[in-house]
């Protein structure tokens, strides 16, 4: 449902506003085409990478809790509380809540060594959703900037190759540009001003979730990074 009515939607308008932001389209009388079958089938293969990818994160962040606290004696009652506010996140952000669920319950049996341990548990669960409340807007934000990012992109390219299949552009390479600010990492930074061909892949090292990952930017979570294209040599009768 998530995919279907959210996140194709913002897909399709990312998709939609990538050429916009092509200065080499300024000025064309070229007009990008959302529904070729490059853009739907895209959107259709991206609907259910994202869905496997979810999937296969929470199998690991549901695993990862039952691991370590299946080894301290928690009730099913307990472990479903500890659970069920991490579905959702990832496997770093369910160990990481986890971690702060044990910090919590250690600091209270210091400062309250007369306390029932099912008194600090109960109050550890409590502080622990909390937790788990804002590492889900953080993954919700995080969520919906990069695959923004991966559609906008997506756009851009499929809007070039759309031009130059009806005689606007020639020949284009790919140059990846950072944002240029203080938050590009080091990943990017070493792709700074890389040109490739259009159907070559970029140098960037990372775990691959899908087909032609590497081809366009975003290189990880959150980056802001795009493509420049440029035309090194036009083509026959230019329109």
């Amino acid at each position: 449902m998530l995919v279907a009515e959210r996140l194709q939607s913002m897909w399709t308008q990312a998709i939609a506003a990538g050429p916009t932001g092509q200065p080499i389209l300024d000025g064309l009388a070229f007009e990008f085409n959302t529904q070729t079958p490059g853009v739907l089938d895209w959107i259709s293969e991206r609907g259910a990478e994202f869905v496997t990818r979810c999937t296969e994160e929470q199998k690991d962040a549901i695993a990862a809790l039952l691991e370590k606290k299946m080894r301290e004696s928690h009730t099913v009652d307990e472990l479903a509380r500890l659970i069920r506010p991490c579905i959702g996140l990832t496997e770093g952000d369910a160990r990481a809540n986890a971690r702060y669920y044990d910090n919590i319950v250690a600091t209270m049996r210091k400062e309250h060594p007369r306390m029932k341990i099912e008194s600090i548990r109960r109050k550890a669960l409590d502080a622990s959703q909390k937790y788990a409340e804002k590492q889900h807007r953080a993954r919700a934000f995080t969520i919906a900037q990069t695959e923004s990012a991966f559609a906008y992109n997506r756009g851009a390219d499929e809007g070039i190759r759309q031009a130059q299949g009806e005689g606007y552009l020639g020949t284009m390479v790919k140059r990846w540009s950072t944002s240029g600010d203080d938050s590009v990492c080091d990943i990017c930074n070493a792709l700074e001003g890389t040109e490739v061909d259009m159907d070559s892949d970029f140098d960037f090292k990372g775990k691959v979730l899908f087909a032609g990952q590497h081809m366009l930017p975003p290189a990880h979570p959150r980056c802001a990074c795009a493509i420049e294209y440029i035309e090194v040599a036009a083509p026959r009768g230019r329109k």
